[in-house]
């Protein structure tokens, strides 16, 4: 039996990514799980995190900014609002732009989108700890 299954993941304004891996470990809208070859069908959402990739024994992190995955035995398909591999992000911008949404949301000023601001604060955190995570993992 193969211990990799493919992965792909696909976002509208990135180009798709396509590889045979042995195991991920995703944000699932109600906490992370893992999969390896052979796992159960499943369909899940997925919440602003860090998808985990291991390949060829050497582990890759990136962003997922919430989506839908679907799990195979031979792949798993991941539908991303946006993704970005950890050594692309911007850690300074990030940093900024959680700060700003941290500033709308305490201000509580008029015109104000809670919901818009707390999803900009979420996806910002998560960004930044793909970036810490990956940094923990090649010390």
């Amino acid at each position: 039996m193969s211990k990799t299954f493919k992965l792909q993941v696909v976002a509208p304004d990135s180009p798709s990514v396509m590889e045979d891996v042995t195991s991920v470990i995703l944000p699932g809208g109600d906490g992370e799980f893992g999969v390896l070859a052979h796992h159960m069908r499943l369909i899940s959402t997925l919440k602003p995190g860090t998808l985990e990739v291991t390949k060829d024994g050497v582990k890759e992190f990136y962003f997922i900014a919430g989506g839908y995955v679907e799990v195979n035995p031979t792949s798993v398909i991941v539908l991303a609002e946006e993704y970005e591999k950890s050594d692309k992000i911007d850690v300074e911008r990030s940093t900024l732009s959680k700060k700003q949404a941290e500033e709308k949301l305490a201000s509580k000023a008029e015109g104000v989108s809670i919901v818009k601001e707390k999803h900009a604060l979420a996806r910002n955190e998560a960004r930044l700890q793909t970036v810490e995570k990956a940094k923990a993992y090649k010390k």
